[in-house]
């Protein structure tokens, strides 16, 4: 019997980073936007320790808008050669969980649809009885 391990993370990550990292994800998914933000992540992957050191310098402007512990756990992210990696496979998860749930939701419509179909009819049936019986009277 083996049992399963825990998947390793490649990177050096808490558990509040990678849940601010699926929030972003997720954030990006709903709005459609996985695509541009992967293809604008995958160019600029190399300059990612740049990217963290300027966080660093404009820290003092963006932390009014930001809160400034979400705002460090990115930059720590970002530090990390593989920062971009692990974000971007977080994002496809957050994709693929977006699209099969949309999938789902379009799915159930389809069948309430036809049911609405399927009642409308039986509605129907169920009158020309009724008006039948009465006539019957």
């Amino acid at each position: 019997m083996t049992e399963e391990t825990p998947k390793k993370k490649p990177i050096k990550i808490t558990e509040k980073q990678e849940e601010l990292l699926r929030k972003i994800a997720n954030a990006i998914a709903t709005r459609r936007m996985s695509s541009p933000t992967i293809f604008f992540l995958e160019s600029v992957q190399p300059l990612n320790f740049i990217a963290s050191q300027f966080m660093a310098y404009v820290e003092p402007f963006l932390t009014f808008v930001l809160p400034r512990d979400a705002y460090n756990d990115i930059q720590q992210v970002l530090e990390q050669r593989k920062g971009i990696d692990y974000f971007l496979d977080i994002l496809e998860d957050e994709e693929f969980k977006f699209q099969k749930h949309e999938k789902q939701v379009r799915q159930d419509i389809k069948n309430m649809k036809k049911m609405e179909k399927i009642a409308k009819a039986e509605k129907k049936e169920f009158l020309k009885k009724l008006k039948k019986a009465e006539e019957e009277k």
